[in-house]
């Protein structure tokens, strides 16, 4: 009883460590005002890119009158256990991007700064296994608004040990963070074990309009089976077929490898987006990439694919060439900028492969409000709209037949010669 809250922390931040490494992950945080007076303690802080996960734990245990059921005591118990830890983690995750704030690890004494966060992720973490938590969640938990900090993971360590093991990437534990707090309300479970069973068979990805998403315990028999394999070696599979198996030794899964190892804030939502795709999109995608790629190996002129994705509200553009940079650069980020003007979308990922081995060269992010401009209606007037898949696959690889003197393909406006012509 006198160590539960110290096992909670550190068995958290070892677990987290396992997936973000030790680099990454910092326990026991302290807060300080600008004049060193101490306004808040993070017991786990993780960050990763432009991302950031702040972990307070609890060992307060459920009360013998609670276990009973005594509705009162569930709600006292609940208080002084999830509601004292959203309260706390949301004070000091609210304080990340404020430079008027100082963040000292207390076993170094190192100051570590956060720098510009777009998402923080909330977890409050539990040292028991509590009956129905998601459903006291639910029901219980006074949340406030806030447009960087998403809504709560609430979790016993359990939990935790389960995601830390299945999810051992930092691009797809995230992945699966968001998407749970995106739907927190919309999930019906008894238990978290159940949800992340699903997510590991067929991601977890909601249809606009589903109000209500329930799942029954029985969801998690291959989650059960795997950690049993994986921990006590009985026999059985040790990773359940699902988004785990689909994409390894794919053209998007090594996409996404690059992606996590650079950990670049603009190429993190990129590796978001690309992992909430339908199985059926990521073989598609994987195809155009090998014929774009295969394309430019021939005729060493670049080659590119779009694919707008219109319900989702963005887009991608691949380029594929060895070009220098600049110019490199230059290419992919007009062909983007004009490419999401004339799809009407908020965001667009562009992204550059090199054609021997369809690795990632770099990749960018444009986010900002669309709205109507003459000059790039302009510049747009002769881009064509994009394709449906079985055209653009037919498309791919082929080499335009286009002059010295005739407008780039890229939509630039400027003459070939002096655009993207190798």
């Amino acid at each position: 009883m006198e160590n539960r809250g110290r096992f909670t922390e550190a068995f958290s931040r070892e677990r987290l460590e396992l997936v973000f490494g030790k680099d990454r992950v910092f326990g026991n945080v302290d807060v300080y005002e600008s004049k060193g007076k101490r306004v808040g303690e993070i017991d786990v802080l993780v960050l990763f890119a432009n991302r950031a996960i702040v972990l307070q734990a609890k060992s307060k245990k459920l009360t013998l009158e609670a276990r009973k059921g005594n509705d009162l005591q569930i709600k006292d118990d609940f208080k002084k256990s999830v509601q004292d830890a959203y309260d706390q983690g949301l004070t000091c995750a609210s304080l990340l991007s404020d430079e008027g704030y100082r963040f000292v690890v207390g076993a170094t004494g190192k100051e570590i700064a956060p720098g510009k966060l777009k998402e923080v992720f909330l977890f409050c973490v539990v040292s028991d296994h509590y009956p129905a938590l998601s459903f006291q969640a639910r029901q219980f938990l006074a949340l406030q608004s806030s447009d960087a900090i998403t809504a709560p993971f609430v979790m016993d360590v359990f939990t935790l040990d389960a995601m830390t093991e299945m999810l051992q990437s930092p691009l797809r534990f995230l992945a699966y963070v968001k998407q749970r707090t995106y739907y927190a309300d919309r999930i019906l479970a008894t238990h978290e074990l159940t949800v992340l069973s699903y997510h590991l068979k067929h991601n977890l990805w909601l249809e606009q309009g589903t109000d209500m998403f329930m799942l029954h315990d029985d969801i998690s028999a291959d989650l059960d089976v795997a950690m049993a394999a994986r921990r006590g070696g009985v026999p059985g599979k040790t990773t359940p077929a699902g988004i785990l198996t689909r994409l390894r030794n794919t053209p998007v899964g090594t996409l996404l490898e690059d992606i996590e190892r650079v950990a670049d804030p603009g190429t993190i939502d990129l590796g978001f987006m690309l992992l909430t795709l339908s199985e059926d999109t990521v073989i598609r995608i994987g195809d155009a990439i090998k014929k774009i790629a295969a394309a430019t190996r021939r005729d060493r002129k670049s080659h590119d694919l779009t694919v707008p994705m219109r319900d989702e509200g963005t887009g991608l553009t691949i380029h594929c060439n060895d070009n220098p940079f600049p110019r490199a650069g230059a290419s992919l980020q007009r062909h983007c900028e004009r490419r999401k003007y004339t799809e009407h979308v908020d965001s667009w990922f562009g992204l550059c492969i090199r054609p021997a081995d369809m690795r990632m060269r770099f990749g960018l992010e444009l986010e900002y409000r669309w709205e109507q401009s003459d000059r790039m209606d302009g510049l747009t007037s002769n881009m064509a709209e994009p394709v449906s898949w079985e055209k653009a696959m037919n498309r791919v690889g082929r080499t335009p037949k286009i002059g010295r003197n005739d407008k780039c393909l890229c939509g630039s406006g400027r003459k070939y010669k002096v655009c993207c012509m190798p």
